[in-house]
């Protein structure tokens, strides 16, 4: 089996290939939101790298969002476009549980209990969703049970909800990973007990295409697959121009600007 993952919802682009054995290789862009430029050529270098061609290709699999609208965008049409070419089906990953895998083995090494991946989404809304952890039967497998769905938030709900959590079950402790910890931690460290929470280093805070690969290898293995046609963009929200088109505003809007 080879999956090749992309990941285009953060500020950098990246792609991965994966086997039956484990990440092959991965390849990053150097630089911001430059997905539309580099995702083509990183995914072309992990397939030469890994020693394959294209048509040794098994699955496609993308992180669909939330994330940068543009980025999302041009990740899922690069995936669909090359699952169409090949003939072979796609797998979608939701970027917050690719964050949550991410920073989970670190998130256990600290004796945390929840991970909690937090995607800035300005003016203290986030998208955000919760996991608890736990070790399997096999000791070196963890597990994640969604603990708050995946949605967006405002920053002090999500708080909120983790403070009521860790009032019921006393000694719980929390690891916030995603670009919301640079957004607000501030704001979680005046709401939260020093003791209880801490955040994921920056190697393992930020979205990455290792992680959706090694999700996308688990999903593979269930039978969670799709057609190129059924990989969709998850945003979570209207665009702030669909938006003003639905309250009436758009037009307005434009005309300020000219």
């Amino acid at each position: 089996m080879n999956i090749l993952a992309v990941e285009t919802t953060g500020k950098y682009g990246s792609a991965s290939l994966i086997t039956d054995g484990g990440i092959i290789c991965t390849a990053s862009s150097g630089n911001e939101m430059n997905h539309l430029k580099d995702i083509v050529s990183i995914s072309d270098e992990v397939i030469t790298r890994a020693g394959i061609s294209k048509k040794d290709l098994t699955y496609i699999a993308a992180s669909v969002g939330p994330g940068s609208f543009t980025g999302i965008r041009i990740g899922v049409t690069a995936a669909r476009t090359l699952a169409q070419m090949l003939g072979i089906p796609c797998i979608a990953v939701h970027t917050l549980e690719g964050l949550a895998w991410g920073a989970a083995a670190a998130a256990m090494s600290q004796g945390c209990d929840i991970i909690v991946p937090v995607i800035n989404a300005r003016r203290h809304q986030t998208y955000a969703g919760a996991w608890n952890m736990y070790h399997a039967l096999d000791a070196d497998i963890i597990s994640l049970d969604v603990l708050l769905e995946e949605r967006q938030y405002m920053i002090e709900e999500i708080l909120d909800l983790l403070k009521q959590r860790i009032a019921r079950e006393p000694g719980t402790r929390v690891m916030f990973t995603g670009d919301g910890v640079d957004a607000y931690g501030d704001m979680i460290a005046d709401t939260l007990d020093e003791e209880i929470y801490s955040f994921a280093d920056e190697d393992s805070r930020y979205q990455s295409s290792e992680s959706i690969a090694k999700l996308a290898l688990r999903y593979a293995a269930a039978g969670k697959t799709c057609s190129y046609e059924e990989l969709l963009p998850e945003y979570m929200r209207l665009s702030e121009a669909e938006q003003r088109l639905r309250a009436g505003t758009l037009s307005e809007k434009i005309s300020r600007l000219r």
